[in-house]
C-alpha cells in the first residue's frame, strides 16, 4: 500500500509534473545532470518514489498518459518532417544516413545470434532498440508502445540506451580528430568556418522560443485529428486482415500516425512550420510518460536486466559505426558524413545538430537536423519490421 493513494489524482499529478519540471530544469541548467540525461533522472526518481512506497504502482492517471499524451507526442515531434525539403537539402548525407541505418539493423540481426535465450522478450526488446537507434527517444516509444513489454525490461533498457549512446556520441568526437582515419578518408576539415545562420539553425532547435495560445491551439488540434484518423484506419486495418504482419504494419497506429503527419508536412510544409511550440510539447509528453515508466517498476529487477541489456545496446552501437565506417569508405563518403549519421540514428536531430556545431561542421548543422527528423520518420517502421523478423526466427 502507498502512502499517496491511487485514486489522489491530482495529487499525483503534481507530483509527476513537479518531478518532470525538476529533471528538465537540472538537465538543461546542471553539467552532471546533461551527462546523465533528463530521462535517466526522471526514471530514477520515479522508482525511488514508488519502490520506496511514496506512490502507487499503478493508478488511471498513468492509463491516461499511455493512452492518450504519448499517441499525441508522437505526431507533434514529426511536425517538420516534410520529406521534400530532407531529400534537397541532406545531400550525400542521406546515403551516409542509409548505410548507419543498415548498420543498426545488422547490430540487431548480431545481438539477437549472441543473446537468444539469455533475455526475456528479446525480438521486442531488439525492435525497441533498432527504432531507437535509427531515430531516437521518439521511436523507442512508438515501438514500445507496439508490442506488451514489462516495465521491468523497458526502465533498464532505457538506462542502458543512454549510458551507451552518451559513450559513443563521445567517441565520435574522438574519432572526427583521429588523423589516421582522417588521412584515411581523405577528410577536409572545415573547422573555424562556420556561418552565424548555420549555428543559428543549429541551436534553434533547443533554443527558447516564441509560442503564442494560438501555436498551443493549433499543434494540438492537428495532432488530435491525426492521432484520430491513425486510430480509426488502424482499428479498420485490424478488424478486415487477420495477418500479425498485417497488424504489426499497416495495423499499428503509429505506422499511420508516421505517415499522416509526414504527408500533412510535406504538402503543408509552410502551414505546419509556422506552428511553433510541437516539439516541446510531445517531448514533455514523452518525459511524462517515462516518469510513467519509472513508476511501474521493480528496481531490484532493473538492475537484475540491466547488465545484458548493457550489452545488447554495445553490440547495436559498435556494429552501426563499423558497419558505417567500412561500407562509407567503399562508397567513398566523408569521415564527416559518416560519423555524423552513427551520431544522428543514435540519438537524432538535437545529438547531430551538436555534434556538427562542437566540431565546425557548418554545412552539417542543418542536413544533421534534417537526417535526424528523417529517423523518426523511419525508424518505427523500421523497429516493427525488426522485431516481426526476429518473432519468426527466433519462435
Amino acid at each position: 500500500m502507498s502512502w499517496i493513494s491511487p485514486d489522489s489524482i491530482w495529487l499525483l499529478w503534481a507530483v509527476m509534473v513537479a518531478g518532470v519540471a525538476l529533471s528538465i530544469h537540472l538537465e538543461q541548467t546542471q553539467r552532471w545532470a546533461m551527462r546523465i540525461t533528463g530521462p535517466i533522472l526522471i526514471l530514477i526518481g520515479a522508482m525511488a518514489l514508488s519502490n520506496t512506497g511514496i506512490m502507487p504502482v499503478d493508478s488511471p492517471v498513468y492509463d491516461f498518459i499511455d493512452n492518450y499524451l504519448v499517441p499525441l507526442a508522437i505526431p507533434l515531434l514529426l511536425f517538420r518532417a516534410d520529406a521534400g525539403r530532407i531529400i534537397r537539402e541532406t545531400g550525400s548525407l542521406m546515403k551516409s544516413f542509409h548505410v548507419s541505418a543498415l548498420g543498426t539493423f545488422i547490430g540487431a540481426l548480431l545481438a539477437a545470434l549472441l543473446l537468444n535465450g539469455k533475455i526475456e522478450h528479446l525480438p521486442e526488446v531488439i525492435g525497441i532498440m533498432t527504432g531507437s537507434y535509427t531515430g531516437g527517444s521518439v521511436n523507442f516509444v512508438a515501438v514500445k508502445n507496439s508490442y506488451d513489454i514489462p516495465s521491468e525490461l523497458v526502465n533498464p533498457l532505457i538506462v542502458a540506451d543512454n549510458v551507451i549512446m552518451a559513450a559513443m556520441f563521445v567517441s565520435l568526437l574522438v574519432l572526427s580528430a583521429n588523423p589516421f582515419l582522417v588521412k584515411l578518408y581523405s577528410e577536409k576539415h572545415h573547422a573555424g568556418k562556420q556561418t552565424d545562420s548555420a549555428q543559428e539553425t543549429g541551436i534553434s532547435h533547443w533554443k527558447r522560443k516564441e509560442i503564442g495560445l494560438k501555436d498551443l491551439a493549433a499543434a494540438l488540434a492537428v495532432a488530435g485529428t491525426i492521432t484520430a484518423l491513425s486510430m480509426e484506419a488502424s482499428g479498420w486495418i485490424k478488424s478486415h486482415f487477420e495477418s500479425r504482419l498485417v497488424h504489426a504494419t499497416l495495423g499499428n497506429v503509429f505506422f499511420w500516425m508516421t505517415g499522416i503527419t509526414v504527408t500533412a508536412a510535406t504538402l503543408c510544409r509552410r502551414q505546419m512550420e509556422r506552428i511553433q511550440g510541437s516539439d516541446e510539447i510531445g517531448m514533455y509528453f514523452l518525459y511524462l510518460f517515462f516518469f510513467v515508466l519509472g513508476l511501474r517498476a521493480d528496481l531490484i529487477e532493473v538492475i537484475k536486466n540491466v547488465p545484458l541489456l548493457f550489452v545488447l545496446c554495445l553490440i547495436m552501437a559498435i556494429t552501426n559505426l563499423i558497419v558505417t565506417l567500412s561500407l562509407g569508405r567503399w562508397l567513398k563518403l566523408p569521415l564527416s558524413e559518416l560519423l555524423l549519421s552513427v551520431n544522428a540514428t543514435l540519438g537524432g536531430a538535437p545529438s547531430a545538430a551538436a555534434m556538427a556545431i562542437a566540431r565546425g561542421w557548418s554545412h552539417l548543422v542543418l542536413p544533421g537536423l534534417l537526417i535526424g527528423i528523417w529517423g523518426y520518420v523511419i525508424g518505427t517502421l523500421l523497429g516493427v519490421l525488426t522485431a516481426e523478423l526476429l518473432l519468426k526466427l527466433l519462435s
